[in-house]
């Protein structure tokens, strides 16, 4: 069996609607100071403000928000099966607290968790803005 692999700079409406049409773990990348990658199974969300744009939040000071607060470029991989999609692109962080805990309270509610748990929290949100869309079928 032949393998495809395409690029783009958009995320189509096929491709979004493949995200979502099942509760995906994407793993996301970040770089550490040293230019090594870290990784970490994130929540996520479409940007419904932006077609080519994520959702994702963090708990302000974790390492993940420590290393896009000094390089911004970030990876996020789907998985299926032997097939995947990888986004590449660029964050803007928002660290406003009412906004912070409304994402991940919603992202919590999509992912079947119980948003209770965040309260009280310093939450930021993570908007990706996509850049390259790699897909792998």
């Amino acid at each position: 069996m032949a393998e495809t692999i395409t690029t783009s700079t958009v995320l189509g409406p096929a491709l979004r609607e493949w995200l979502i049409a099942e509760l995906r773990f994407p793993v996301m990348a970040t770089i550490r100071s040293d230019g090594m990658p870290s990784q970490s199974v994130v929540w996520f969300d479409l940007d419904p403000q932006d077609d080519n744009s994520i959702l994702l939040n963090t708990k302000a000071g974790r390492v993940k928000h420590q290393h896009l607060l000094r390089d911004p470029r970030i990876s996020l991989c789907f998985e299926d099966g032997y097939d995947y999609v990888t986004l590449e692109g660029r964050v803007e962080l928002v660290d406003e607290p009412v906004q912070g805990l409304r994402v991940i309270q919603d992202l919590a509610r999509r992912y079947d968790d119980d948003p209770s748990v965040f309260d009280g929290q310093q939450r930021v949100t993570i908007h990706m803005r996509i850049e390259r869309v790699i897909r792998h079928d």
